[in-house]
């Protein structure tokens, strides 16, 4: 995508005080055929109160804040947790190459019970060793040129089955627009913030013919609204415009955020830069990410607000 070309996803989101609810803020994606070329669409969002009286606890991120209480009490939800499966193969392989060893230095032991017990220990061993090396990983590569991602999403989406189909019908009564589920999630809450991380594959959003959708609502307090708005707050958005190049994902990556009334963005030196959007481009394989290069757009307005 060309630098010219990014400009076209001006207003890509919206965020609206519900009238009828003044403690909710809703979230919306606007303008939604520009994003049918994309393999894929990344939406983070992050909501910091700059007032000591307000917490994490007085925000909610709906539906998602449930949708992890659900899975954390161990209760049914819309969403399961996803898997480690780097840990099982690096199990697998560790165990292989015990079990390679038998073979061709002590063939006739490699079926008895010494050797069962030794690859199934060396699976065992392995799936723990994979959780410090992918940490060691982490580490060394961070603000490197070419890094190893941690697991964004923890997770995903329960699809097809017929009672999801009646609940989207229900939600689109309940917001009074189509609302969109991330296939894939995460929510963080800190003492002071609370993060959404939604991963939309183009399943997700394809052939939606409503312009504008909606994909969360912020909840805040009603007793620490006042405080919330009179002392500001910062509302982060990260969106991520993705497309698969065989094994590679190529992205482009937008950040811009509301700061009290001022709405922009931390440029290459960290300083505020009103109006404007950074852009990073990079290239993923697996959790292996490039970053290619990073430039700050002027005057662009990603995010608006009503």
């Amino acid at each position: 995508m060309h630098q010219q070309d990014i400009h076209n996803f001006n207003h890509l989101i919206r965020v609206s005080k519900n009238e009828a609810f003044p403690h909710i803020y809703d979230v919306e994606l606007a303008g939604m055929g520009r994003l049918e070329a994309f393999d894929s669409v990344e939406c983070h969002v992050v909501a910091y109160p700059y007032s000591r009286k307000v917490e994490a606890r007085h925000i909610a991120f709906r539906p998602f804040e449930e949708y992890v209480e659900d899975i954390a009490g161990q209760q049914r939800s819309s969403y399961a947790r996803i898997g480690e499966p780097f840990r099982n193969v690096f199990g697998i392989l560790l165990g292989s190459a015990i079990m390679l060893i038998f073979a061709c230095f002590k063939p006739e032991e490699l079926f008895s019970v010494e050797s069962i017990i030794s690859v199934f220990g060396a699976y065992t061993i392995g799936k723990e060793i994979w959780g410090d090396l992918e940490n060691w990983l982490i580490k060394i590569t961070d603000n490197r040129k070419v890094r190893f991602q941690p697991r964004y999403y923890l997770y995903k989406l329960e699809r097809n089955t017929t009672v999801t189909r009646y609940t989207r019908l229900a939600r689109k009564q309940r917001y009074g627009m189509a609302m969109i589920l991330p296939g894939k999630m995460d929510f963080i809450q800190q003492s002071n913030s609370q993060t959404i991380r939604m991963h939309f594959s183009h399943d997700d959003y394809a052939g939606i013919a409503e312009h504008t959708v909606h994909i969360l609502s912020i909840h805040i307090d009603p007793e620490s609204l006042a405080e919330f708005e009179a002392t500001g707050y910062l509302l982060g958005f990260k969106v991520s415009l993705n497309r698969r190049k065989g094994p590679l994902m190529q992205s482009v990556e937008l950040f811009q955020s509301f700061d009290g009334p001022s709405r922009g963005c931390l440029d290459l030196k960290e300083i505020w830069a009103p109006e404007a959007v950074l852009c990073r481009r990079t290239f993923s394989l697996g959790r292996f990410k490039w970053y290619q290069a990073q430039f700050v757009l002027p005057e662009m307005c990603l995010i608006e607000r009503s």
